[in-house]
């Protein structure tokens, strides 16, 4: 108990590791940041939050020198000022790692490691192997880990990539001495939760060896439990910094959107209808192995698990995007085969977990992206009439509170909730009697998760059969009719409405941990 009462103490005596003064940012005159304000000590874990397009990640690219804050604005580490925009942060200290990770699937570990640093080594010279896996069972060790240096990065697990960019960044801090620091951007976004578990449990090994960490993520309970203190973002503006140990998830989310939020899940309003939707026998592939189910018309129906037990691979199976070895699908008792074609012709959309990756055209615009599969409503003579698919798009934007409702902005520049928003559009328009969601509320915040959640009751209460597979367990458990769990790519339990609970679902997914690949050295 004297620890607990003396640390917050002596970590607002000692210098800062990094200090932001008045940070601001504005693009084409808009101001975007404003005056952001925030230290962070050696040793803590400094959680940031905030709603997509709050701030984040415009300050996170300010301290990677990618963008220059405005005339005024002044970053310290260590108590020396750092001249503005910061060119090379490794040298200062600094390190991020981004959510796409950035590693090279064909290379090893060791590789991956020691690239962003040159190898430490000039232009021409020889890279010692030998070396190169030393320094990073040294890195490792300093986590209280190991992982194979010639390891190649396409073999491991969502939570081992996570540990090889952070090795890589304190490489870049140099080996992560006390004082440097590591900005964390949603590193737990596509991990399930055991894994997340363990990646957190890093951190703190990080925080014990007097390392810095910014930790940027929309999962409020483990920034709750991992953060010493928590910094809020609303439209640019610190709003506040919390101790994390005195407060609590709707104090922060209150926080982070300027109202309360409400009752979070939707009512379940569960279905009478007997009518089956869809039906799946012995469905076979890869890590999947004779799973069979049924879903009811206006039934929301849950499938999770561990990582790699494969539940992630179910929607993908049913909607043609991986070929089945073998099995059935039924849509209305209507067989459809292992095309993609065959199931959109059924009835069957997919809302993929990868959306950047599977859902757009990068460099499409959101009318664009959101017309895409019925661009035959628009056409007029002989060419497609932009004014009527921009009126469209424009109308199931505001239909779905999609932020700003701008047809003719880039798919890119809209937050990732928002991103999702137009997905859930443009998928609903087409009337599906089967909708696959895989991971629907992944890497977004608080308030659009609230909203992207009724858009899927709102789908099941017009007739859909909704299949949610995910690995958040509480959103399975708040949201879903039934629920089915997965353990080595069987169904190893089914949970009906009066039996759902979110510990129930924890406690029958952990008992797969009996084999399961762990990161040596982490419990």
């Amino acid at each position: 108990m004297l620890l607990v009462a003396v640390l917050p103490r002596w970590r607002e005596m000692s210098t800062p590791a990094v200090v932001v003064k008045d940070v601001s940012k504005s693009f084409a005159g808009v101001r975007v940041l404003h005056s952001v304000n925030l230290s962070i000590a050696p040793g803590e874990i400094h959680g940031l939050v905030g709603e997509n397009g709050s701030g984040k990640s415009t300050l996170v690219k300010i301290l990677g020198g990618v963008h220059t804050a405005d005339p005024g604005s002044e970053i310290f580490l260590c108590d020396e000022p750092v001249s503005l925009p910061m060119r090379d942060p490794g040298r200062h200290g600094l390190a991020i790692v981004h959510q796409d990770l950035a590693l090279v699937e064909s290379m090893s570990v060791a590789d991956n490691v020691g690239i962003s640093t040159g190898f430490d080594r000039p232009l021409a010279a020889h890279i010692s192997r030998r070396r190169e896996h030393r320094i990073v069972r040294s890195l490792g060790e300093t986590l209280g880990l190991s992982l194979d240096p010639a390891r190649p990065v396409s073999e491991l697990t969502p939570a081992e990539r996570s540990v090889v960019a952070i090795l890589r960044a304190l490489r870049q801090v140099g080996e992560g001495r006390s004082g440097h620091v590591i900005v964390l951007d949603e590193p737990t976004a596509a991990l399930p939760r055991d894994e997340s578990i363990r990646l957190l449990e890093l951190l703190r090994t990080m925080a014990r060896n007097g390392i810095a960490v910014l930790y940027i993520s929309h999962r409020m309970h483990e920034v709750l439990n991992v953060c010493d203190r928590i910094s809020i973002l609303r439209s640019g503006h610190l709003v506040g910094t919390r101790d994390a140990a005195g407060s609590t998830e709707s104090e922060i989310v209150r926080l982070m959107l300027g109202y309360e939020l409400g009752a979070f899940y939707p009512e379940k309003h569960l279905s009478t209808n007997t009518a089956i939707r869809l039906e799946v026998r012995n469905l076979t592939h890869g890590a999947v192995s004779h799973v069979s189910f049924t879903a009811h018309k206006g039934e929301i129906l849950g499938i999770t698990g561990l990582a790699g037990m494969g539940h992630d691979d179910i929607p993908y199976l049913i909607a043609g995007g991986r070929a089945r070895l073998k099995g059935e699908v039924c849509v209305n008792g209507v067989m459809v085969d292992g095309s993609a074609k065959s199931a959109k012709h059924a009835g069957v959309e997919l809302v993929p977990g990868n959306r950047q990756r599977d859902a757009f055209w990068l460099g499409g615009t959101a009318s664009e992206n959101m017309t895409l599969p019925y661009l035959g409503k628009f056409w007029q003579g002989l060419r497609i009439s932009s004014r009527r698919e921009r009126a469209f798009a424009e109308s199931e934007m505001r239909r779905y509170s999609v932020r700003p409702v701008a047809p003719s902005l880039e798919i890119t520049k809209f937050s990732g909730g928002n991103q999702q928003k137009i997905v859930l559009a443009r998928t609903l328009h087409q009337d599906p009697r089967v909708l696959l969601l895989h991971e629907p509320t992944q890497g977004v915040d608080a308030g659009a998760k609230k909203e992207i959640l009724n858009i899927v009751r709102r789908a099941a209460d017009e007739g859909a059969a909704v299949l949610v597979v995910s690995s958040d367990s509480e959103e399975v458990a708040e949201l879903c009719h039934r629920v089915l769990i997965m353990r080595y790519g069987r169904i190893s339990s089914s949970l009906s409405p009066d039996e759902i609970s979110e510990d129930r679902i924890l406690s029958l997914s952990q008992c797969a941990l009996v084999g399961q690949t762990r990161i040596p050295g982490t419990s």
